[in-house]
């Protein structure tokens, strides 16, 4: 049996690999392993992309906020600015699929850029993102990155909206917030817009047939608090950049076992629910916000499928205007530019047509 007269012995000892053979060792070994694996599991996990935005000093701040759903508890990470001056509603950017909130903010480096679902680039990039052009012109900005959003259903990410909108409100004490979507995240919000809406039950996610979708079931929400989710009226204005309003994929095509992209494709009931509860929120008691569409036309590269239309790389032009250039109200709020899906948010001349699209309700901001 193991014998050790002190730690530093029998560490020793077993570095050396003289307890390896020992039968005795092997609990000891099996616990200790056990261990490192649990203190890696809880871990972050860090993305490439994080390396870019760094809170030092100022008016900066990272935190976790908990959601607790079905007896288990999940982390979004927030970012946020305080631009004290600032006196209109704070600016929430929910980021796209399958990467985090750091290229909102600020990108300098050989990076790897998610584009077409299915797989990555790396191209040089030194430029700041949406987040970061809107704090340097004087905005509240909040970003956050929601977890598993590639097989995670929409409905539950707009939940996770839902909760940071309350928690947006509350730490900026402001009755409303500025939405603004990119790619997904543009549905996202559409979804928290139309939940609630009267008469209209709030869409559920039903796995189709002869489908097994694995998401993390540690990041569900029940039920109850999607089918009791609402739109409180607590939106100046929403902001789609690049948002795949009638879906990325065509219909049929293949959905790479994903929940989420299995609502994109084009027709999906997802899609065509939230396109419903627009033209029910136009007759409802809650005020609709303002909608500003925002999309791109250098073309890529199209997830290796037939594209429905030219456009961005990823979401075709078709998809991202939507039937908001139908609209009498909207088509002047329509805003197309030759960039792709990734420049779209990087970009000096669409950060200066945010700008005056918001500035109306920057009020007693200090130029």
């Amino acid at each position: 049996m193991i014998r050790c007269p002190n730690v530093l012995t029998f560490i020793h000892k077993l570095l050396s690999g003289k307890y390896l053979l020992d039968p005795a060792a092997f609990p000891v070994l099996v616990i200790g392993m056990f261990m490192l694996v649990m203190l890696n599991t809880g871990r972050r996990h860090e993305y490439a992309e994080d390396a870019y935005f760094a809170p030092a000093g100022g008016d900066y701040h990272e935190t976790n906020l908990p959601v607790h759903s079905i007896g288990r508890v999940y982390d979004l990470r927030v970012k946020y600015y305080d631009n004290k001056q600032y006196k209109g509603p704070p600016v929430i950017i929910v980021h796209g699929m399958g990467t985090t909130d750091s290229y909102l903010w600020r990108m300098k480096g050989s990076v790897e850029v998610f584009n077409g679902f299915v797989y990555y680039e790396e191209r040089y990039v030194e430029t700041i993102g949406l987040a970061q052009g809107l704090v340097d012109l004087g905005y509240d900005v909040v970003t956050y990155t929601y977890p598993d959003s590639r097989y995670r259903p929409l409905e539950y990410q707009a939940y996770d909206l839902h909760r940071i909108i309350d928690w947006t409100k509350g730490r900026f004490v402001k009755d409303s917030v500025i939405l603004i979507g990119h790619s997904i995240g543009g549905l996202i919000c559409r979804y928290y817009l139309v939940s609630g809406q009267t008469g209209l039950p709030n869409h559920r996610f039903k796995e189709p047939p002869e489908r097994n979708y694995k998401w993390q079931h540690q990041y569900d929400v029940s039920g109850y608090e999607i089918s009791h989710m609402g739109y409180g009226g607590d939106v100046d204005k929403c902001v789609l950049f690049a948002t795949p309003n009638f879906g990325s994929l065509a219909a049929g095509g293949e959905d790479y076992g994903s929940s989420a992209l299995y609502q994109l494709t084009e027709g999906s009931e997802f899609l065509e629910w939230i396109e419903l509860g627009r033209e029910v929120a136009k007759t409802d008691d809650v005020p609709d916000p303002e909608y500003y569409v925002f999309a791109g036309t250098r073309f890529e590269d199209y997830m290796g499928q037939e594209p429905l239309d030219f456009g961005d790389g990823i979401v075709p032009v078709e998809s991202a205007v939507g039937t908001f250039e139908e609209d009498p109200e909207t088509a002047p709020n329509v805003f197309v530019y030759p960039l792709d899906h990734f420049e779209l948010v990087m970009d000096g001349g669409v950060l200066a047509k945010l700008d005056t699209v918001l500035l109306n309700l920057a009020g007693s901001r200090v130029q």
